[in-house]
């Protein structure tokens, strides 16, 4: 979370209704990632830190959904933010407009928008993303079988009674996107070949039990502490479903960034999970999906994220030799 461009500024007029805000000194804009929340480090008077996380009060039903999964997850013992406060306040002000972060406190603005808050610990260090590539091959290793560890403890959480099956889940995702695939503009030369492997493995997810996923578990959401130790950040998109669906970003992103860091991720999850015959099954049947749908997601954002996709959709159906098998052909147990 360490953000060493971002501009020391005084604490925005609307900040000042959150309860405790009076032993705050600066706050600093954070500007990256795709969440729509609006995010601050937070320098406190006795020069401590903490994060700000600001939604609009639309979502604080979700909201407080995603701050109950964080507590559920930091109470496990995993290394990761805690979660300290979360509410909706009636701000004096609001920053919805981009060029609105970090304004002077005197604006004057003349509406009053509520806004919903989430207040963490701060996670000093840098992003795993960035350091991964530099470090030997026994060290990323080392860290990927943790953040392996780390994501079978999170998966050990059950979904609440009534959460859609796995199965249920994914046909109705699958019916959605195909029909927003068919109009994107874009196909991919191998689609008809990845829809029928799709739909070869969707039988493997029959009876298989919703529970916690975190949902976007790559190192660009992990930390290097200054000790060297492995922290999990980004929760905003958690959820409940099929817990091996959080491998799709082990393909997608992490194999791209450091493979001994994949190898020791897919390595530590194993051997802390009861044997599971399906395991790579179920993974290879998500990493399909992302291949032929990921384009749908990309398309509103032009380019580069049109020609950055339609290129992971093809590695990945390199990665699985055409889906003709379920295991990588660069992980090796």
């Amino acid at each position: 979370m360490h953000d060493p461009d971002s501009t020391r500024l005084a604490i925005p007029g609307w900040m000042t209704s959150i309860p405790g805000s009076d032993a705050w000194a600066a706050a600093e804009p954070i500007d990256k990632g795709w969440s729509p929340d609006r995010k601050y480090r937070i320098r406190t008077r006795d020069g401590g830190s903490l994060l700000l996380r600001v939604s609009e009060a639309s979502t604080a039903e979700a909201k407080k959904a995603e701050f109950e999964r964080v507590r559920q997850a930091f109470a496990l013992g995993i290394p990761m933010s805690r979660p300290l406060a979360f509410g909706v306040c009636d701000g004096s002000d609001h920053p919805d407009e981009p060029e609105d972060r970090g304004a002077p406190e005197d604006r004057n603005r003349s509406e009053n928008r509520p806004f919903v808050y989430s207040l963490l610990s701060w996670i000093e260090g840098k992003d795993a993303q960035d350091l991964l590539p530099g470090l030997s091959d026994d060290e990323a290793y080392r860290l990927g079988r943790r953040a392996g560890e780390y994501l079978h403890r999170m998966h050990t959480l059950p979904a609440p009674a009534g959460t859609l099956s796995p199965a249920a889940a994914l046909r109705k995702q699958i019916q959605r996107k195909q029909a927003a695939y068919e109009q994107c503009g874009y196909l991919l030369p191998f689609d008809r070949e990845l829809l029928a492997q799709i739909e070869a493995r969707l039988p493997l997810l029959e009876n298989v039990a919703p529970g916690f996923r975190q949902g976007d578990y790559h190192p660009g959401n992990m930390i290097l502490a200054p000790d060297g130790s492995l922290h999990i950040i980004d929760f905003n998109r958690s959820d409940y479903g099929d817990p091996y669906r959080d491998f799709n970003r082990l393909i997608t992103f992490t194999s791209r960034i450091s493979l001994p860091f994949a190898r020791g991720q897919l390595d530590g999850y194993l051997a802390a999970a009861p044997y599971d015959p399906h395991f790579f099954g179920r993974l290879s049947l998500y990493c399909a999906v992302e291949s032929l749908y990921a384009i749908v997601w990309a398309v509103p954002f032009g380019e580069p994220e049109i020609s950055d996709t339609l290129q992971r959709s093809e590695q990945i159906w390199s990665d699985f030799d055409g889906f003709t098998r379920d295991v990588p052909v660069w992980y090796t147990q």
